[in-house]
C-alpha cells in the first residue's frame, strides 16, 4: 500500500482538496484509495500534534488535550492501532492522509522524522505532497486566516524565523526530502495557469494516480479571503471575545468569520507594494533552487520559480475603520444573525404543527379502536 501525505502547504486550496476526500470517502474505497477517519473526519491534523516535539504546548496541542507528555506518547501510539484497525477493514492499494498543518508546525527534522515512524508501521512506501505559491500571497493570504482564527495584531511583514521555517520552500522540501527522500516528494506550484485542468482538485487527483470520473462530487470553493473592512472589524472583535477561554474553544465567538461574508465584496488585504517587493527579493535565490531541482527551470522574468507578480489585483492595504462603518458592519450582523432566528423559528412551528396533526391523528386512532 502506497501512503500519500498532502503536507499542504497552507493557502494552497487544502480545504477544497480535503472536503472533496470528505465527500468522496466511500467512492474513493471502491477505487481503491482509503482517505481514513481514524486519523480525523475532516483531516489528520492529528499527525502534526502527535508528532510535533514534547515541549511544545500550542493550540493545536490543546484540540486535542494533548497537555503532557504522557499523553502525548499514549497519543502517538494510538494513532498506530487505530489505522491499523481501519486498514484491515479491506485491502487497499493507496492510503491519502491531508493536513497542512505537518508543513507548518513540524517545523525540525526530527518531528518529521516522527512522522515516517508512525507512518512505516503501516507501510514502508510514502509519497509527500506539497504545493507552494508565491510567498507575497501567501503572506497577505494567511493574514485574513489569522484573523479568521482569532489574531488581533496588526499585518506585519514577518521575522526572520518566520519567514525560514513557513516561507522559505527550499528549506521546506529540504527538510522533508532529507527523511523520506526527494524521489518521494512532489512539488507543484498551486497557480490557475500551472494545475491540471486550472483546478486543484483534478492536480491533486493527477498527482496521487486518482483517475477523475463525473461521479466524484466536486466541493465548492471554501476557506475564501474577507476583505479589508470585514477583516478590520474581526481583527478588533478578537480584541473583546477570544478564539479560547479557560483552554478551551470560547463558544461566545459562535460564527462571526462566517457571518461577516455578507459584508464582504471588497479588495483582500495587502501590505504595500514596496514591502511585498522586499519580501519576495529575500527568497529569491531559495525559489532558484526550488525551480531548478524540482522543475528544471527558471522563470525568464520576475521570480525564478514564480515569474511575474499579480499580488496587485483586488487587493488594498489595511486601515482603521471608524465608528460609522463600525456601526454598520455590526448593523449587518445583527440582521443576518435575526434572519436566521427567523429562519429557524418558521421551521419550529411547522415542526410544532406537524406534530400537532400527528397527535391528532393517533388520539382520532386511539378513539376509534376503543
Amino acid at each position: 500500500m502506497r501512503i500519500y501525505v498532502h503536507i499542504g502547504a497552507e493557502k494552497t486550496g487544502t480545504s477544497s482538496v480535503q472536503q472533496f476526500l470528505r465527500r468522496n470517502r466511500d467512492k474513493l474505497k471502491s477505487a481503491g484509495y482509503l482517505y481514513p477517519v481514524a486519523y480525523g473526519y475532516d483531516s489528520q491534523m492529528c499527525l502534526a500534534a502527535a508528532c510535533q516535539n514534547d515541549g511544545v504546548r500550542d493550540d493545536l496541542r490543546m484540540i486535542f488535550g494533548l497537555d503532557t507528555t504522557q499523553k502525548i506518547k499514549e497519543f502517538r501510539t494510538s494513532l498506530v492501532e487505530r489505522m491499523r484497525a481501519e486498514t484491515r477493514e479491506r485491502r487497499y492499494s493507496h492510503l491519502v492522509l491531508s493536513s497542512e498543518h505537518c508543513s507548518s508546525r513540524l517545523i525540525t527534522p526530527v518531528e518529521v522524522e516522527r512522522l515516517a515512524q508512525i507512518l512505516r508501521k503501516i507501510s514502508p512506501d510514502v509519497v509527500i505532497l506539497v504545493y507552494i505559491r508565491r510567498q507575497d500571497e501567501f503572506l497577505c493570504s494567511t493574514y485574513s486566516t489569522d484573523v479568521k482564527s482569532g489574531f488581533g495584531g496588526r499585518m506585519t511583514l514577518p521575522s526572520e524565523e518566520l519567514r525560514r521555517n513557513r516561507y522559505d520552500y527550499y528549506a521546506l522540501l529540504r527538510r522533508w526530502s532529507s527523511v523520506f527522500g526527494k524521489e518521494n516528494t512532489i512539488c507543484r506550484i498551486y497557480d490557475q495557469k500551472r494545475l491540471k485542468e486550472g483546478d486543484i482538485i483534478d492536480d491533486f487527483a493527477d498527482a496521487v494516480g486518482l483517475p477523475m470520473t463525473e461521479e466524484y462530487e466536486r466541493p465548492a470553493r471554501v476557506n475564501e479571503s474577507l476583505d479589508v473592512t470585514a477583516l478590520e472589524f474581526l481583527r478588533m472583535f478578537n480584541k473583546s471575545v477570544p478564539p479560547f477561554r479557560n483552554n478551551a474553544r470560547n463558544p461566545d465567538r459562535g460564527n462571526i468569520a462566517q457571518a461577516l461574508k455578507v459584508v464582504s465584496d471588497g479588495a483582500t488585504p495587502a501590505l504595500s507594494d514596496r514591502e511585498l517587493t522586499l519580501f519576495m527579493r529575500h527568497f529569491r535565490d531559495s525559489n532558484r533552487r526550488v525551480a531548478t531541482e524540482y522543475f528544471g527551470e527558471v522563470c525568464p522574468t520576475g521570480d525564478p520559480l514564480f515569474g511575474e507578480a499579480e499580488i496587485g489585483k483586488n487587493r488594498d492595504e489595511m486601515k482603521p475603520i471608524g465608528v460609522d462603518k463600525a456601526v454598520e458592519v455590526a448593523a449587518a450582523l445583527w440582521c443576518e444573525r435575526q434572519r436566521q432566528i427567523n429562519e429557524l423559528t418558521a421551521r419550529q412551528q411547522k415542526l410544532r404543527e406537524r406534530i400537532k396533526k400527528l397527535e391528532a391523528m393517533v388520539e382520532a386512532s386511539r378513539v376509534a379502536v376503543h
